[in-house]
């Protein structure tokens, strides 16, 4: 039989709840109460806190009672409601609260909350950090889109780094890798193309994508490398990240090589790209002086391009993505120059090489650095192979259907105004379907 109001009102809050149960004959029902949620909180305030959320049915015939110092009025409201009132600001919730509604949101009852929550351990946990936007301090907590880059700029927690996104000045991220981001934001690309300078004054520098060919753009470069660029390296041709390269070679008096690969037969002719060196899967990049170095590990990641590589900074375990890995979205494959099955197989061999190499961040030529390297290839590689599922359901559904008609029920939950773009992935997974389909027949 459960407490009913009598027995609650009997209990004193300053005693403890072990106390109260021996003298009162209780049993705690633990077992009908699940861990939710897991919050240390921010780094940088003065006094922490480590703290469980548990959730539990509501037993019939009870009334919640406030405990008059941290509750003042109880009230029943769903995720959703609360989550609205409180975006209009008549709803006055601190951040934590925030955060744990918009988890419970997405659970259609209370029975499939408590399912999800059978286990011996939290759901999710967090220990949110702080950075700087609009003159503000914004809360980001781990899957926010700015949580890695807080994560390598501010290690120990510090509410330091700026989150806006500054186009005139060369973000430092590390002592030794500099990001200066374009002025070409838009819908492919986001804020804009990070160019990021690796090396000091003291080594000189090497410019991964020079972005595009925005004289301001590759001035900024220039200046903030003081002009001593010992190579200018493309992950790819396409025309957000090459172009930037020849006149910005041209601006500095001893001629960088322009490092890369050359763009594919199957390429656009807007993303012909030609470098001064073709780049070797494996090889090292080096910055040394006076037993500093800094070495840039080449790895042949084709799929978002026939010519793409990824660079590892070997010293500071850093994956530089290109457009393999981006922050906030994922790449488009665009046949004939790209290639799903590659771009899948690159997972892999990122993968593996994050592990081998211990890389735990990646800087994506667009949108924040993120952290948990490894996760973030899993989640992408899941991403994938659940779409493919998808769209092999909607071509069994639809035999004869049109690209427009399978894009409508494989990509219900993305925007009609991305489905351009996201047509050009979905002919890549058709094509990998068949080759699927081409191997089984043979088999």
């Amino acid at each position: 039989m459960l407490v009913d109001d009598h027995d609650i009102a009997r209990l004193e809050r300053a005693t403890p709840i072990e106390d109260h149960c021996s003298r009162h004959g209780l049993t705690l029902a633990a077992d009908c109460v699940y861990p939710f949620a897991h919050w240390i909180t921010d780094r940088d305030l003065p006094r922490r806190f480590d703290v469980q959320f548990f959730v539990a049915r509501m037993p019939v015939d009870q009334t919640a009672v406030a405990d008059g110092a941290e509750q003042f009025e109880p009230l029943w409201v769903r995720p959703d409601d609360a989550l609205a009132r409180h975006a209009a600001g008549d709803f006055a919730m601190i951040f934590p609260t925030v955060r744990t509604l918009e988890r419970l949101r997405s659970f259609d009852s209370v029975d499939a909350l408590l399912a999800a929550c059978r286990a011996e351990k939290s759901l999710w946990s967090s220990c949110p950090r702080g950075g700087m936007k609009a003159g503000s301090v914004m809360r980001c907590m781990e899957g926010d889109t700015p949580y890695g880059e807080l994560r390598l700029v501010c290690p120990d927690g510090q509410v330091l780094h700026c989150l806006d996104w500054r186009f005139t000045e060369a973000i430092p991220l590390l002592r030794n890798v500099m990001r200066l981001t374009a002025t070409n934001s838009g819908l492919m690309t986001g804020p804009g193309t990070n160019s990021y300078i690796v090396g000091t004054a003291a080594t000189g520098f090497i410019v991964v994508d020079p972005g595009p060919g925005d004289r301001a753009h590759l001035q900024r470069i220039f200046s903030a490398t003081g002009g001593d660029i010992r190579m200018i390296v493309c992950t790819h041709s396409h025309v957000d990240h090459a172009p930037g390269a020849r006149p910005l070679q041209s601006m500095c008096s001893h001629k960088p090589p322009i490092l890369g690969v050359a763009s594919g037969p199957a390429a656009k002719a807007s993303n012909h790209f030609v470098p001064d060196r073709e780049l070797l899967d494996g090889e090292v990049l080096s910055l040394a002086h006076d037993g500093q170095t800094h070495r840039l590990l080449v790895i042949s990641t084709p799929g978002h391009a026939s010519n793409h590589v990824c660079l590892a900074l070997l010293e500071d375990g850093l994956l530089f993505s290109g457009d393999h890995i981006l922050n906030g979205s994922t790449t488009i494959i665009d046949p004939p120059d790209g290639n799903m099955t590659a771009y899948l197989a690159s997972l892999d061999r990122l993968d593996a090489i994050c592990t081998e190499r211990e890389i735990e961040f990646i800087l994506p030529a667009h949108g924040y650095v993120l952290d948990r390297a490894r996760d973030q290839i899993a989640r992408l590689k899941a991403h994938r192979l659940a779409r493919e599922a998808k769209i092999a359901e909607a071509v069994k559904t639809l035999p004869s259907g049109s690209i427009d008609e399978w894009l409508r029920l494989a990509y219900t939950d993305v925007p009609e105004r991305l489905w351009p773009a996201a047509s050009r992935s979905l002919l890549a997974h058709l094509e990998r379907l068949d080759e699927h389909r081409h191997l089984s027949s043979h088999a």
